[in-house]
């Protein structure tokens, strides 16, 4: 009788464990949401990348111009001047291929919000060439009031995103201290 009931509590303590178990399981965390880029193509159909500062007058030029066994991208001028491949390296054209976008600020935004954003007047503007003919125009307006995002239209639209600081600080630094290779390169 003893060795019966010990068999009837273990079974019920098996039972209440294994109804334990699957009840107090937690729950899987939540995916986090796919990735947003303000605009995508491929870095190799990128053949010519146009970068300026229309507020302060300066802007670069840079063209592919493919090669046996050497680095693909020059300046955009007479000389076609060599880049250093070092700060260049495979970097620019990944990021100019599509930044992604945590937030889309507004959707088909008014002249009103595009003045507010910085982008009637940008900040930088980027153009694209690519491989198919196809131009991409892209505006950068100002840096949020918390200086860790830049305002950006969609190219094509008058949708608002937001970058982070770093890309544009990379694309900037172009601009105002160009890659060029030293002679010795």
């Amino acid at each position: 009788m003893r060795l019966r009931n010990i068999f009837i509590l273990l079974a019920i303590l098996l039972v209440v464990g294994i109804v334990f178990y699957f009840t107090s399981r937690p729950e899987p965390p939540p995916k986090p949401p796919a990735k947003v880029y303000v605009w995508l193509v491929e870095m190799d159909d990128i053949r010519h990348i146009e970068i300026g500062l229309p507020r302060e007058g300066k802007k670069q030029a840079f063209v592919k111009i493919r090669q046996e066994d050497k680095f693909p991208w020059y300046f955009d001028d007479q000389r076609r001047s060599p880049i250093d491949v070092k700060r260049w390296g495979g970097g620019i054209p990944l990021l100019l291929s599509g930044p992604g976008t945590d937030r889309v600020i507004a959707e088909n935004a008014t002249d009103e919000k595009l003045t507010e954003f910085g982008l009637s007047n940008p900040r930088m503007q980027i153009i694209l060439s690519l491989e198919n003919g196809d131009t991409l125009k892209i505006d950068v307006g100002d840096s949020t009031p918390a200086g860790n995002t830049f305002y950006v239209r969609v190219p094509g639209s008058r949708d608002v995103c937001l970058v982070d600081y770093t890309w544009y600080e990379v694309l900037e630094r172009l601009v105002k201290e160009p890659p060029y290779a030293s002679p010795a390169s």
